[in-house]
Formats: C-alpha cells, sequence, structure tokens
C-alpha cells in the first residue's frame, strides 16, 4: 500500500535545492556585511573604530579642494612678495580666500574623522610643542612689529595651516597622497619664508626691541630663526610620511609610534591607550 506522507522524489530535489540556494544566499550577504563593516572601520591604538558611511563622499571633496586651495593660496602670496613686496591688495584677498578655503576643505575632511587620543598624545611630543610655539611666536612678532598691514593676518593664517598639518596625524581614514601633497607644502612654504629672509630685504634692519646699544635683536633673524627651527623640528615627520608607504606610524610622535598599537612595537599594544580609545569610540556612539 502506498503511503500518501511520503513526497514525490522530483519535490524532495526541489525543496533541497531552494534551501541550499538560500543558504548560499545567506551566506553570502553575511559576508558581505561583514566585508561592508570592515571597510567602515579602522583600527587606531589598537581599537577598532567604526566610520560613518559619508566619511568616503568628504575624504574625497576635502582632500581635493585642500590640495587645490592650498596651491593657489601658495602661490598668490609668493606673487605677492615677489613683485609687490607684499602691498597687492587683490593678490592678498586672493590668498585670504583660498586660505579660508583650503582650512574649510580640511575641516570637512576632519569632521567625524579624527582620534582625539592621537591629538592629545601629540601635544605631549616636545617637536609638536615647539612648532606650536614658535608658530604663535612669529604671531606675536608679526602684530608687535609688523611689515605691512597684512602682517599679523599672514601669521594668523600661518599658525592655522601648521594647526591642520600637525593634527593630520590624528586623522583616522586619509589618502597618502594628500598626505605628501600637505607636507610638500608645508615645506616649501616654510623653506621660501626662509629665503626671504636670507636672499630677499625682507624686514631688513627692523629693530624687534634692544637692550642698551649691546643688545640689538633684529625682527628679520629672530623670524628666520623661528622657521629654520619650524622646519628642523618637522623633518622626522616629514621623512616618516615620505617612507612609511603603509601609514602604519604616527609622523610626529617620537620613536616611531605605530598607530594601530600606540607602541613602537607593531604587535604590542598600550593598554591604556586602548582603554582610551574605546571610550572615544563608545562616546562617538551617543
Amino acid at each position: 500500500m502506498m503511503n500518501t506522507n511520503t513526497m514525490p522524489r522530483t519535490q524532495e530535489l526541489t525543496e533541497i535545492s531552494h534551501k541550499t540556494s538560500e543558504i548560499s544566499n545567506a551566506t553570502h550577504r553575511n559576508s558581505w556585511a561583514e566585508e561592508n563593516q570592515r571597510r567602515e572601520s579602522i583600527r587606531v591604538l589598537g581599537k577598532i573604530i567604526e566610520l560613518d558611511e559619508w566619511l568616503d563622499w568628504r575624504i574625497k571633496r576635502g582632500q581635493r579642494g585642500a590640495a587645490i586651495n592650498s596651491a593657489l593660496s601658495l602661490l598668490s602670496y609668493i606673487i605677492n612678495n615677489v613683485f609687490f613686496g607684499s602691498n597687492n591688495v587683490v593678490l592678498f584677498a586672493l590668498f585670504v580666500v583660498f586660505a579660508i578655503g583650503a582650512s574649510a576643505s580640511v575641516l570637512l575632511l576632519y569632521y567625524k574623522n579624527v582620534s582625539f587620543v592621537i591629538v592629545r598624545r601629540l601635544l605631549k611630543e616636545v617637536n609638536v610643542v615647539m612648532i606650536l610655539v614658535l608658530s604663535i611666536l612669529n604671531f606675536t612678532i608679526n602684530c608687535v612689529v609688523p611689515y605691512s598691514s597684512f602682517s599679523p593676518i599672514n601669521g594668523f593664517i600661518y599658525i592655522v595651516f601648521v594647526s591642520l598639518f600637525l593634527s593630520s596625524d590624528a586623522i583616522k581614514k586619509k589618502s597618502r597622497k594628500f598626505i605628501l601633497i600637505a607636507g610638500f607644502f608645508f615645506a616649501l612654504g616654510t623653506l621660501y619664508l626662509i629665503y626671504e629672509r636670507i636672499f630677499t630685504g625682507t624686514e631688513v634692519g627692523v629693530i624687534l626691541f634692544k637692550y642698551s646699544d649691546n643688545y640689538v635683536f633684529h625682527k628679520r633673524s629672530i623670524k628666520r630663526s623661528c622657521f629654520v627651527q619650524i622646519f628642523l623640528f618637522s623633518l622626522n615627520g616629514l621623512w616618516i610620511m615620505f617612507k612609511d608607504k603603509k601609514m602604519e606610524m604616527m609622523m610626529f610622535a617620537t620613536g616611531n609610534i605605530y598607530r594601530e598599537t600606540g607602541t613602537a612595537s607593531k604587535y604590542v599594544e598600550d593598554t591604556q591607550h586602548s582603554m582610551q580609545m574605546r571610550r572615544e569610540t563608545a562616546d562617538s556612539r551617543v
């Protein structure tokens, strides 16, 4: 007698095929989700940090805008200094506009893409602190004894560019090409400021202050020393930026610190930094 509960062979095989297909599709979706999750996260100082979905768009626009505006800003500044003695109002206005555009583009790149744990780590580095102090000293000199009415603004813009360049070490996700371009413009701009105070007549004979006739401090020599020291303090970071093709190390941290672990070893994590990164990640989700 035929069992009515018995399923025909073809129907059984069809259902097995459907189930196998569903399992395969589910596995594919899970693997795709895992891969997508890996693409939207990054490991910094021993902790996986999630990145938002609009980050790639902001990185692309921010990096392009920062590179183009920085180049135009530097070009307008050099032309104004070489041919017009820093007195051309139109070129100065273009310099300020392009500088604002570059800063806005960098801030777009920084939005939800900065690790404040690394920022705090950078502020403990002697070379970073000295670069910031020297740039502030240059701004103060420009305010006290200005070369022209534009000098204080030039000094302030230089502080902004220096700060943005130093803090680029704290960017979670970035392009090596952008970092190389930023480093090139920073080095070129600083070298030009040094060149101005060695081979041209910029600020010749301007006395910053003096104590009797034996102690006279000239503005030209002091500012030249500031720019030389800024360039020398940044050389190690520029070299790491050039040779570290995988961007595994922090540029301005002494001892070749790895971004992923927070230590000088690629495989040994700093527990304190890991805890801080976990706290930072938890705060960013609130």
